[in-house]
């Protein structure tokens, strides 16, 4: 049997009341600070995945190992949070695991992984290379279901100079019609821009509201701690791939608008998964059914099925990672699940209403066709 771990963290005040019921109805203040009381303590294992099954007929079993640090904590204590980290590590090794997935913002917080590669007792990955190729692949279909020719279409990349956002961009920019790199730095958006250019028309942007102006698809993947988009940013009939975690899209999109497919990036169907959780935990990153993970969980999963004993994944995604992985998910039976937003199911009828909807409120040439329709309908 083999064995992996994968470092999870509370990505919100929802996520710590899942673990300390305590926290419920204090103060984000108060709250912080029981947070760092706790890492006074280890980390904490919080669920024990089971059943994982290949289809090669390998088996294995891991745990998910909390660090009860905010995405803020991390950046306001950045030497707590790499020691955190490395705790973790050492308490995987002492579990059996062969291999450790450094899960939001604890890959962030060291780099990538690159900051405690040496000191790690275990091989390290960042589980960004299967996020990507899990985005890519979710973005072409949904485009797709969504009659949206991806060659004809004008792709927004926000979090463009981070790791995932880079590396998604560079795999499509041969395949997009005009393609717009959003992020913080001016500078570092225009060398990416630079590679890039002899494969589509290209232009750069610091402001992401006018930067989702007229666009057709969005990936983003910042590493930001605060929801950055706005349901009022989207046109109607916009796809966005949300990679990030916390999300960048606000959830008000479930609420708000029916004229968009927003959908989390990256959640991977894991053949024969079971998560025995310890008791009153219930801290899943709101996937339900058991089946279901984040493509940088599975991506720990998949290596340590394939028995990788080495670092994979640390700083900047390698496109070779990305080809590598994916293949390595085909043999061992993972694959991309459903749509999903914020935890709740996209079915194929709820996207022809978003088509729909889209059509009614979006004079864009995908929804010709649907709007037509709409207009024989209504003389019929």
């Amino acid at each position: 049997m083999r064995k992996f771990a994968f470092l999870i963290h509370p990505l919100d005040l929802d996520d710590v009341i899942s673990f300390e019921k305590k926290a419920a109805g204090k103060s984000i203040v108060l709250i912080k600070k029981l947070l760092l009381w706790m890492c006074e303590r280890p980390p904490f294992i919080g669920s024990h995945i089971t059943g994982l099954t290949s289809k090669t007929g390998r088996k294995a079993e891991g745990w998910f190992v909390t660090v009860p640090l905010l995405p803020e904590q991390m950046r306001e204590h950045p030497e707590l949070a790499r020691r955190k980290i490395l705790e973790a590590i050492d308490i995987s090794k002492e579990l059996g695991a062969s291999i450790v997935g450094l899960g939001g913002f604890t890959s962030i917080t060291v780099n990538g992984g690159l900051t405690i590669a040496k000191q790690a007792t275990l091989p390290i990955t960042t589980g960004n290379s299967y996020t990507v190729a899990a985005a890519v692949e979710g973005i072409k279909k949904a485009a797709r279901l969504m009659g949206i020719r991806i060659s004809k279409a004008k792709l927004v990349v926000v979090g463009a100079t981070g790791s995932i956002g880079r590396a998604c961009s560079e795999i499509l920019a041969p395949e997009v019609a005009e393609m717009v790199l959003v992020g913080r730095r001016q500078e570092a958006l225009k060398l990416q821009a630079d590679k890039l250019k002899k494969f589509t028309e290209i232009s750069v942007s610091t402001d992401v509201k006018k930067a989702l102006k007229d666009t057709d698809l969005v990936i983003s993947a910042t590493s930001d701690a605060n929801t950055i988009i706005d349901v009022i940013d989207l046109e109607p009939g916009t796809v966005v791939c949300d990679v990030a975690q916390p999300p960048d899209v606000s959830n008000s999109v479930l609420k708000k608008r029916n004229d968009i497919l927003v959908f989390d990036g990256g959640i991977i169907r894991i053949p024969g998964m079971r998560v025995k959780r310890k008791p009153c935990f219930d801290y899943d990153f709101r996937l339900k059914p058991d089946k279901y993970a984040y493509a940088c969980m599975a991506e720990t999963m998949i290596l340590c099925l394939e028995g990788v004993q080495k670092n994979f994944d640390l700083g900047s995604v390698r496109i070779s990672n990305v080809e590598e992985i994916f293949k390595l998910a085909k043999k061992h039976g993972f694959k991309l699940a459903g749509f999903r937003c914020f935890g709740e199911k996209i079915t194929r009828e709820k996207i022809k209403e978003i088509r729909k909807n889209a059509a009614l409120n979006s004079d864009k040439k995908w929804f010709y066709r649907v709007r037509r329709m709409l207009k024989y309908s209504e003389l019929g």
